[in-house]
């Protein structure tokens, strides 16, 4: 057993020390002695300080003693530590929109698991898999959205901290398609933070969907739309089976949509899918989605909250990280709702970054986006080199919960009621032999 934060028991091992010392000085009534001025003495009960031998009150002194040392174990929150092995592992499994074949996922990641493991399935965010973590292997499937590595090695370093006392080493192991699309600018960055090397188990890419020959983005909206300067500069390159509608909704929309292509609802001025009005409005200082960053003042007028949006992919965030675009996936297609305002007035639709912005919004539904296989060179970087990493390289988690700390805080709760209890009688007992003594006072 061992304490999360043991200098609480320390202090309260100082203060039980402190207690018995206390009950070592004791007070008591002293020899009578026969005064000629005894008639001026009030009647009252004469005592006096003394050190003892031995303690007095002993019943108090075992439930104050109790009660400081029940607090401080309690405070500083025992565990126990279960007895290490050789290895553990940390073992990410990839969950996205690029896994193909998520039965040989599933396989590969029930082949490294072992009791003791820790498992984090992620998408574009992390999930840490709780309880029998063989039983949600058996369960996982893909999700529309992309996968991103970099928020996956962040939770792979919590979840080590909280393995780290089961093993000597901890090894990162990563079972993914590693589609070129998972690796952002951070990436690299994280993944040095994790010291040694990481096993790469490349599983689930299977056999990409055929896919429908490319057309030219459209765009259908006001004459004099400024979101066509960009669309025009986009060129072939947009070439993605993907629809912009910046008015009201049509039948020719649903049988694009339901012909495998990317519905983009960006109105010009309504409200756009799943939005609803933002109070107050405000203005926000930039815009992304994957790559492309736009740096712009945007007025926010829609918001989309967590009950309408349930179900979607974030494709485009604010700056300070509010979904800006989502997609909901659908039989056929996805579509998309933007409520990224464009001005009328000035260059922002000529910038180049806007244009590549509107070519990330208009990409391919998640489904439909070719493979593209990290490169051998990147996938060096990410396994890493050495041997594996030393539990002493992360650090213990501070918020484990101990299981005993309750118990010695009730106990220490039923001490205090039992102290207070034993106080209590011992002072009546004195009360009554106080009366006791002034009656046989009077009586005589």
């Amino acid at each position: 057993m061992t304490f999360l934060a043991p200098g609480f028991f320390l202090a309260s091992l100082a203060a039980a020390v402190a207690v018995v010392a206390l009950h070592f000085i004791v007070t008591r009534q002293p020899k009578a002695g026969v005064l000629p001025t005894a008639r001026f003495v009030p009647d009252l009960q004469a005592t006096s300080t003394a050190r003892a031998t031995r303690p007095s009150d002993l019943l108090l002194m075992l439930l104050r003693v109790l009660l400081v040392l029940a607090v401080g174990a309690g405070l500083a929150r025992p565990i126990f530590k279960p007895a290490r092995s050789a290895r553990a592992r940390v073992i990410l499994v990839d969950a996205s929109s690029s896994v193909r074949d998520i039965a040989a996922l599933r396989d590969s990641a029930r082949q490294y698991y072992m009791d003791g493991d820790a498992v984090i399935e992620f998408d574009s965010s992390a999930r840490a898999l709780q309880g029998k973590a063989s039983d949600s292997l058996a369960n996982i499937q893909s999700s529309k959205a992309s996968g991103r590595l970099s928020p996956a090695l962040i939770a792979a370093f919590r979840a080590a901290s909280g393995i780290r006392d089961n093993a000597d080493s901890l090894e990162l192991v990563v079972i993914s398609p590693f589609d070129v699309r998972e690796i952002d600018a951070a990436t690299d960055s994280i993944r040095i933070l994790w010291p040694g090397r990481a096993r790469l188990v490349k599983a689930g890419v299977g056999e990409a969907p055929a896919r429908a020959q490319p057309e030219r983005l459209q765009l259908r909206g006001a004459a004099r739309d400024p979101l066509a300067i960009s669309v025009a500069k986009l060129g072939t390159a947009a070439g993605n089976n993907s629809r912009i509608v910046r008015d009201a909704r049509g039948a020719d929309d649903s049988v694009w949509l339901t012909s495998g292509h990317a519905l983009i609802e960006w109105p010009a001025n309504d409200r756009p899918l799943g939005a609803v009005p933002r109070a107050p409005v405000d203005t926000i200082g930039g815009v992304v989605t994957g790559g492309s960053l736009v740096i712009s003042a945007f007025p926010r007028k829609w918001a989309y909250p967590a009950d309408s949006i349930r179900g979607a992919a974030v494709v485009a965030r604010w700056a300070d990280g509010q979904p800006a675009a989502v997609e909901w996936p659908q039989k056929s297609g996805c579509t998309r709702s933007v409520s990224v305002p464009l001005n009328p007035v000035g260059d922002l639709a000529l910038s180049s970054d806007f244009v590549r912005f509107v070519g990330a919004i208009a990409r391919r539904c998640s489904d439909d986006i070719p493979y593209v296989a990290v490169a051998q060179a990147e996938m060096a970087s990410l396994a890493g080199r050495g041997s594996l990493a030393s539990h002493d390289d992360f650090k213990s988690r501070d918020d484990v919960r101990s299981l005993f700390a309750p118990w010695l805080l009730a106990v220490a709760l039923l001490a205090a009621i039992a102290e207070l209890l034993v106080r209590r009688r011992r002072s009546e007992a004195v009360s009554e032999a106080d009366v006791q003594r002034s009656r046989l006072g009077r009586a005589a």
